[in-house]
């Protein structure tokens, strides 16, 4: 049976499986006390949602005994578990607001009792604001690095991780692929179609490209109707097979608007990351074959050839 406890005006905790016991248990009260007085100056010196909860549970700790944390935010795609569940578990959903926070839940082999369920809303009381202004920074930070249209990485997002991932590859000496790729004549179908039509166009292509990517890949709106692929532990041989899965399923796609139905295809851009290379001239090289592609007719991928060859 669900508790919901209100706190003051603004915070809610729903309880969802709390078993308690009425056995005492012995918490010290200065311990408690230290915790409770150190813990909001504590939860205030960080914004990173992890630093934050990683701080929360350490402090829990001293004054608690439990087996497992967990905190789940669905929508932030968030999600922490510090180890298997156990049989009793007291769980709450944190709203303020009418805003989610999450869902935080302590697992262990006994059962929690009244007095420690009591001290844990109490200390959820002080994580809730501090939580919050994480869970907006994090939010700031995700829209900062995303393409509004499309849902994709942005070109912000794209130098971060392109670099980090020549980084890796170069360090653990494993092949790194990039694809770019465009529509073609779409300058033809914002004349024809309109504008809101290109950008369905745009929105189609990149669900299609998140359909055909595999897990491993990361894909970015580079600009305009340009897209970037970061393809990790990818070889130029299998990344040109996910460039050709891409093309074939674009160009078999029909976009509509509800109102007119069209068709479009891309062409696209191979490249290997080379020994010693920088992400400027790997991105130049799979930009130049794209170039190929397009003058020489469109609708077809191109692979750089290996600085070697040049």
């Amino acid at each position: 049976m669900e508790q919901q406890l209100q706190i003051g005006s603004k915070l809610s905790l729903i309880n969802g499986k709390s078993e308690a016991i009425k056995t005492p248990v012995t918490i010290k009260p200065d311990q408690v006390d230290a915790v409770v007085s150190q813990l909001p100056t504590q939860l205030q010196t960080t914004l990173i949602l992890d630093e934050l909860l990683g701080m929360f549970e350490k402090h829990l700790r001293q004054v608690m005994h439990f087996d497992s944390f967990h905190y789940h935010h669905q929508a932030m795609n968030c999600h922490i578990d510090n180890a298997d569940q156990r049989h009793h578990r007291c769980n709450y959903t944190l709203d303020l607001n009418g805003q989610h926070l999450g869902e935080l839940s302590l697992t262990r082999r006994h059962k929690f009792s009244d007095a420690q369920i009591s001290l844990l809303e109490e200390l959820l009381c002080l994580l809730v604001y501090p939580l919050r202004n994480c869970l907006l920074y994090k939010q700031a930070l995700q829209s900062a690095l995303h393409d509004e249209l499309t849902g994709l990485g942005n070109r912000a997002a794209y130098d971060k991780s392109l670099q980090r991932e020549i980084e890796l590859a170069q360090r653990q000496n494993t092949p790194l692929s990039l694809i770019i790729l465009d529509i073609d004549n779409f300058k033809h179908i914002n004349d024809s179609y309109g504008h809101s039509s290109g950008d369905q166009a745009l929105r189609a292509l990149s669900s299609t490209i998140t359909q055909s990517m595999r897990r491993s890949d990361i894909a970015f709106r580079f600009g305009g109707e340009e897209f970037v692929l970061v393809l990790s532990n990818t070889d130029v041989s299998a990344a040109t097979i996910v460039a050709e899965r891409l093309r074939l399923a674009v160009a078999e796609n029909h976009c509509t608007d509800n109102t007119k139905t069209f068709r479009f295809t891309i062409s696209v851009g191979v490249a290997q990351l080379e020994a010693d290379e920088e992400a400027y001239h790997l991105f130049e090289r799979a930009d130049m074959a794209l170039y190929q592609a397009k003058q020489t007719g469109r609708n077809m991928t191109v692979c750089a050839p290996s600085v070697q060859t040049m």
